[in-house]
């Protein structure tokens, strides 16, 4: 999930009455679910699939909106606050998406990726 990527010294909801780690993930459980059912149309598969007709000799490239969500999150320190919140928001709904490759991407700390390309985990870590 979304929260294995955040250091144990950042979850510091503990020390909020009815904000802590077990509502949390009651309330993220209950998203995911909601998305389940809202992407259920869309027939998605459960798992990965392997992609025969991949290039691996093609340089990987995230999308442009992947790529500005990712510089934006490597800025979190240096930002507002409300451009910080919306960043963290847009990520964990991109991450609730049932879909496996979102999912392995996105929340996949061990993912193999090749010299120069970024991943969530990746970005968190140099910040």
């Amino acid at each position: 999930s979304f929260l294995c990527l955040v250091p144990d010294e950042a979850k510091s909801s503990y020390h909020v009455e009815g904000t802590g780690y077990d509502t949390y993930l009651r309330d993220a459980h209950r998203q995911f679910r909601d998305y389940c059912v809202i992407c259920l149309r869309w027939e998605w598969p459960g798992s990965p699939r392997s992609l025969e007709k991949c290039n691996l000799e093609a340089s990987f490239f995230e999308g442009h909106f992947l790529k500005v969500l990712f510089e934006r999150m490597g800025r979190i320190l240096d930002q507002p606050y409300d451009v910080n919140l919306q960043v963290t928001s847009v990520l964990s709904k991109l991450s609730l998406f049932p879909h496996p490759h979102i999912h392995e991407y996105l929340l996949d700390p061990y993912i193999n990726l090749a010299s120069g390309c970024k991943s969530l985990f990746s970005v968190i870590v140099r910040v």
